[in-house]
């Protein structure tokens, strides 16, 4: 399996075809969202993403958004599924972060089901859940990741 972190120009063709047809497979087809992807995010956007025999298994993505690090569009492969490419991509996308971002708050909307999961990284819940892109969502906020290496 290999890694990357690449910004939208650094992309190939093929990469990028196979990230959007994996985030196709399973925001709209599998989860059935009509939200729309792409979006102009994905232009100024950290695109982490684990390769396995060609295949695009495990994505997501990172970026600067009002003054705060965000990410999302995480997502791993069906076929990949059950092996820790979930936490091996949360890893990646904090490494990303403290590589390029690490001054900055990061503030994410993790579906509801996940929010135990981030905690485990770090994150805290604020506020109520509510309803995004048709899904149960909750704001989650992890402090700058340069005052956690710091102390």
């Amino acid at each position: 399996m290999q890694w990357f972190d690449k910004q939208f120009t650094e992309l190939t063709v093929n990469e990028l075809f196979a990230i959007l047809k994996l985030r196709a497979q399973v925001f709209n087809g599998e989860q059935q969202s009509s939200y729309p992807d792409p979006d102009n995010s994905d232009l100024i956007a950290h695109h982490v993403f684990a390769t396995a025999d060609d295949e695009v298994v495990a994505y997501a993505r990172y970026f600067i958004q009002n003054d705060v690090v965000t990410f999302g569009r995480v997502v791993v492969a069906p076929q990949a599924r059950g092996i820790g490419l979930g936490g091996n991509i949360i890893e990646h996308l904090l490494s990303g972060i403290e590589e390029n971002f690490p001054q900055f708050k990061i503030i994410i909307h993790a579906q509801a089901y996940v929010e135990d999961f981030y905690k485990k990284y770090g994150f805290e819940s604020v506020g109520n859940h509510f309803i995004e892109a048709e899904r149960e969502h909750v704001t989650m906020v992890h402090e700058p990741l340069n005052d956690i290496y710091d102390k």
